[in-house]
């Protein structure tokens, strides 16, 4: 890629990205939804099998702050850093860690730090042992870009974990809408297989990826609607441009009502993946160049030689 190239690639990301920052601002309106808080509690139940005293951990896309809250629980001692690019959602996580009284007036700092900033901003190194991540990587477009700058916050063998959204989410709403020719349909999402592949090309180590699909009911569909911008509209090709019609949007509302069970309660699927990998010791060569950590060299440095063979006439 040549200078012109990086250029324009940057300004796309640039946009991108304070697009990104204005949607998740909207987010602030509402409080968390059920599935960004159940998803977190899930992904939370699966790191006590990561057996590391983790000194700095990294929230990357920390939201309402209820993750900060989880990773605190498993790391007491550790130093909790949340990274959100929203400057309103990062402010309100940051509140539920303000310094109050005594420990406020001795400027003792919190062990929980939130910053307004994107955390594949490389900018902003955390060098992180653990990096977790909750429902933020459909958010952006160019993913191996994200995978990459997290794979940089980690420290070698730092760990990550993430969670996002697989295909057979909100299938019963792309149902209707196909039915209705609605302008509008849900995202595609990706297959945890292709995120494994995504891993692995972005420079993780033995990543594992797992998947549990989740269904959430309501008394209507206008409550589901309503539940469902709090996870944001973000920007994708099947994204209708403009506005929608009142009537566009009583008839969704009608046929998505129509799906009721016989309880009369509206139900969708979320397809919840989790992800996780490590940032290698030793990394593979990019552009001619390779990674190697530097007390793997002294090891290396410090085996016996082997013995050398000579030949005799």
């Amino acid at each position: 890629m040549d200078s012109s190239d990086q250029f324009l690639a940057a300004q796309r990301q640039a946009r991108w990205l304070a697009a990104a920052a204005c949607a998740r601002d909207r987010l602030a309106r509402w409080p968390a939804p059920f599935i960004w808080q159940e998803a977190a509690r899930r992904m939370a139940e699966r790191l006590p099998l990561l057996r590391v005293q983790a000194q700095r951990v990294l929230d990357a896309g920390c939201a309402w702050g209820d993750g900060l809250e989880l990773l605190q629980k498993q790391y007491p001692a550790a130093l909790i850093l949340g990274y959100e690019p929203s400057p309103l959602l990062a402010q309100l996580a940051a509140r539920r860690f303000a310094r109050a009284g005594l420990a406020r007036w001795l400027g003792r700092p919190s062990r929980v730090q939130v910053q307004a900033v994107d955390a594949a901003d490389p900018e902003y190194p955390a060098q992180a042992d653990v990096l977790w991540s909750n429902l933020y990587l459909y958010w952006w477009h160019d993913r191996m870009r994200v995978l990459e700058a997290w794979r940089r916050q980690l420290q070698p063998e730092g760990a990550l974990f993430f969670t996002t959204l697989g295909p057979d989410t909100l299938k019963e709403l792309g149902a209707v809408c196909r039915t209705l020719g609605h302008a509008s349909q849900p995202m595609a999402f990706t297959d945890m297989h292709d995120l494994g592949d995504e891993l692995v090309q972005a420079g993780f180590a033995d990543p594992v990826m797992d998947m549990e699909i989740v269904r959430i009911t309501w008394p209507s569909a206008q409550a589901a609607l309503l539940e469902l911008r709090a996870l944001g509209a973000v920007p994708h090709a099947a994204h209708a441009r403009g506005l929608r019609t009142p009537r566009a949007w009583q008839s969704l509302v009608d046929a998505l009502d129509a799906t009721a069970t016989a309880d009369g309660r509206v139900a969708l699927t979320f397809e919840l993946v989790y992800g996780h990998a490590f940032r290698p010791r030793t990394e593979r060569a990019r552009e001619g160049k390779a990674t190697f950590d530097v007390e793997q060299l002294r090891n290396t440095a410090r085996q016996p030689r082997l013995p050398t063979r000579t030949s005799g006439g």
